[in-house]
């Protein structure tokens, strides 16, 4: 990697970024909405697998895509469709975050293994679309949803080593792994405006036998009109904590999110905004965490955490003013596998935070009634094969929002 330009990069990213909301500052001169009742909800909903299994050094890369493949197969995503679309039937949220929502597509034989090879991403035969199955899951259930944005992530192409996994005369076969974040809309939500990006700074990490995985992450924002009330609606992905690299990753990813929000109201206008996803981040965590730090990162130090920059840039986390009795919130992390008989959650990483418009009113008269439930993590909510339907739960927060008119 080349650290001393990417750090260059980055540093020249912030000062524009920090520059220009300074210049900005005070001069928001976006409309006040209308009290209005919103609920959405954010849910990861798992590829299946275990996907840092790649990087096991002690077998080659097709027998390492063979485990994986073999774990998705196992957590079956068309059953996991069903009983995620019976969490949504009995919410009905206006708007819906999801995350890693997967697109498999196949290759056979493997163009990949054979010299000179070619590991471009280029399988076309699908196996599982994931919005698709949801989709037609929903529409089954009489619900009308549509996608708002979406956004292509990783897109990685690998050989597996055919161990009775496809159909396939052949010993390998390629498979090709497109990561998705998507937000859907009901029917009576419609979109004003509508974006999806790719962070600029993804977290690369090198694989057996040479080369590299990056795991790109992205985000929609969305725009929309309910009941004549402008809401702006943003859903994430951010690179997973627990590493230095990746917490340093992570971090810039959280950044450059604010910084792009704080910058919108000042492009597309001043709006209510809601910020959904799988942000890698509990609060119980702190506001800082270990990371490598450039121009060589070879050194360690303290990055804020997603959770910690949302908090800085004025986010109000839904789940602590939430009516109710206390609760923990817990939303990650199930066995890879889904098949444990007791829910293991025991993070809070997924995430709805609000922020009112920067030229409204502020304080406890802003956001009201709020009720935040977790979504997924009780027995029922497992599949007929008793799977639970993501290792991650899902949040559905209801709110209301009182501004002057």
């Amino acid at each position: 990697m080349k650290t001393a330009r990417i750090f260059r990069s980055i540093l020249a990213a912030l000062i524009l970024a920090a520059c220009w909301q300074t210049a900005l500052a005070g001069q928001a001169k976006g409309k006040d909405g209308q009290a209005g009742r919103l609920k959405v909800m954010t849910q990861n909903v798992y590829v299946g697998a275990n996907l840092f299994k790649i990087l096991n050094p002690e077998q080659s890369i097709p027998i390492n895509a063979a485990e994986i493949f073999a774990d998705i197969q196992v957590t079956d995503f068309a059953q996991r469709a069903e009983s995620i679309a019976d969490l949504i039937a009995e919410h009905e949220p206006h708007l819906i975050g999801l995350q890693e929502v997967s697109l498999i597509r196949t290759e056979c034989p493997s163009d990949i293994i054979p010299p000179p090879g070619d590991p471009t991403p280029n399988a076309t035969d699908i196996y599982a679309d994931y919005l698709a199955m949801l989709l037609a899951e929903l529409a089954e259930r009489g619900l009308q949803y549509q996608v708002a944005a979406a956004v292509v992530n990783a897109d990685v192409e690998l050989p597996v080593a055919n161990l009775g996994l496809l159909d396939c005369p052949y010993p390998v076969f390629d498979a090709r792994l497109t990561d998705r974040d998507v937000t859907l809309k009901r029917s009576d939500v419609d979109v004003t405006f509508s974006q999806s990006d790719n962070f600029l700074y993804n977290l690369p990490v090198p694989i057996p036998g040479g080369g590299e995985i990056v795991f790109t992450r992205g985000y929609n924002i969305v725009d929309v009109d309910l009941n004549g009330r402008d809401y702006r609606f943003v859903n994430t992905h951010l690179e997973v904590s627990g590493n230095p690299a990746a917490n340093f990753f992570q971090s810039v990813q959280a950044y450059e999110l604010t910084q792009i929000l704080n910058s919108l109201p000042y492009i597309l206008g001043d709006k209510i905004l809601v910020v959904v996803g799988d942000l890698n981040s509990d609060p119980a965590a702190g506001p800082e965490s270990i990371c490598l730090l450039p121009p060589d990162f070879d050194t360690l130090g303290l990055c804020p955490t997603p959770y910690a920059l949302m908090a800085g840039n004025g986010y109000i986390d839904t789940w602590n003013v939430r009516n109710g009795a206390p609760d923990p919130g817990y939303t990650c992390c199930q066995q890879d596998l889904l098949m444990n008989p007791v829910s293991w959650l025991d993070e809070r990483i997924d995430h709805v935070w609000v922020r009112p418009p920067l030229a409204g009113p502020v304080g406890p008269k802003f956001l009201n009634a709020v009720h935040a439930t977790v979504v997924g993590d009780r027995q029922q909510d497992r599949t007929v094969d008793d799977l639970w339907p993501s290792d991650h739960a899902g949040v559905v927060t209801g709110m209301t929002f009182r501004q002057k008119k």
